[in-house]
């Protein structure tokens, strides 16, 4: 009997349980006030995921904890009213924007009323290995804290989100799972922002999908087939600047979806192609194409999502929607730790 969906997914989730479990992490979530976030992180500790770390009132996170009927003994919870190592955080801010000339004032205002620029910052420092937010905090925020505080990795300078879609389709992808990269972050990348959009995705594959990264950069064009143009040419730009700077990268483009995923296709199409119709990932030209495939896939394929996840930062982070439930926080807890056993983001 086939597996269903469903079980893909679980049997993947599971396996992202499984190494996090290994490594340990300690990932902080500063809306612990959040009753979604309590709730997840009582599974994350029963299950052992990680060592999960709560920024909040201890007050009103006591009250939640007592209306709801939750229990997170042994998770470690840091008063928001009080700030453990404030000082040290603020020499640091003030240390990383000194080009903006931020002052220790301004340094304190910021992160005592912004808690995820605190948890951001403990990354920074060293004393969390990850960030997860966004259950309480806009987009906005949470991709601002990860950039100012956490900053990017030396290797990829550009700061983008990938999605990490599951699919029924065991044919596809690595087992039916694939990175799709921007779906949260640049609108419009440049060429050099794709590649290095294309080189952190690749980074994200091989620890995640465990597997070997096969990169197609999405357009609707494949290989001259649609003509010239702005959006086209970028796209060869940026394939041929990832080639350049990862020459044993599997990668392909300009290149249409069906050349990216069918190999009857890609042999008629592209017939010279790396990747040879095997992609597991896509890179889409715009914000615009990335965030409306993926919505279109979730809903119509009824594929899996999880994330966004920020990537391209020195650490790892994840940005959760305002919509999501505990059990999407717990899932997304789990890659962000996963991750973590890598010490880039």
């Amino acid at each position: 009997m086939p597996l269903t969906g469903k079980t893909k997914f679980v049997d993947f989730i599971e396996k992202i349980y499984r190494g996090a479990k290994r490594v340990k992490k300690k990932i902080i979530l500063p809306e612990g006030e959040t009753p979604r976030v309590l709730k997840a992180i009582a599974v994350l500790l029963k299950k052992e995921i990680c060592l999960p770390v709560i920024l909040g009132d201890p007050e009103k996170i006591q009250k939640s904890l007592r209306k709801e009927g939750i229990n997170i003994n042994g998770a470690e919870i840091i008063d928001s009213g009080s700030y453990n190592n404030l000082d040290k955080y603020i020499a640091l801010y003030c240390e990383i924007r000194k080009h903006k000339e931020i002052s220790e004032d301004e340094a304190r205002k910021l992160i005592t009323q912004n808690p995820v620029f605190y948890a951001a910052l403990g990354v920074r420092a060293g004393d969390f290995d990850g960030l997860v937010a966004g259950a309480s905090t806009t987009t906005r925020d949470v991709a601002r804290a990860a950039i100012y505080c956490i900053g990017p990795d030396e290797d990829t300078p550009v700061i983008s989100s990938s999605i990490i879609m599951i699919f029924n389709d065991k044919s596809l992808g690595s087992n039916g799972v694939f990175i799709f990269a921007d779906a949260g972050v640049i609108p419009d990348p440049t060429a050099e922002q794709l590649c290095d959009i294309a080189i952190a995705s690749a980074k994200m594959a091989r620890v995640i999908l465990d597997d070997e990264p096969k990169v197609a950069m999405l357009s609707y064009s494949t290989k001259g087939s649609g003509g010239t143009g702005k959006n086209v040419e970028k796209v060869r730009e940026a394939t041929r600047l990832v080639s350049e700077k990862m020459p044993g990268l599997l990668i392909d483009g300009e290149i249409q979806v069906d050349c990216a995923v069918v190999p009857e296709v890609a042999n008629r199409k592209d017939p010279d192609s790396r990747i040879k119709g095997r992609a597991n990932v896509f890179i889409f030209p715009n914000l615009d194409a990335g965030n409306i495939s993926y919505k279109i896939a979730e809903r119509f394929a009824k594929a899996h999502v999880l994330g966004p996840v920020l990537q391209g930062l020195r650490k790892p982070a994840s940005d959760l929607s305002r919509g999501c439930n505990t059990q999407d926080i717990v899932d997304t807890v789990a890659i962000t730790a996963f991750r973590a056993q890598d010490s880039r983001g």
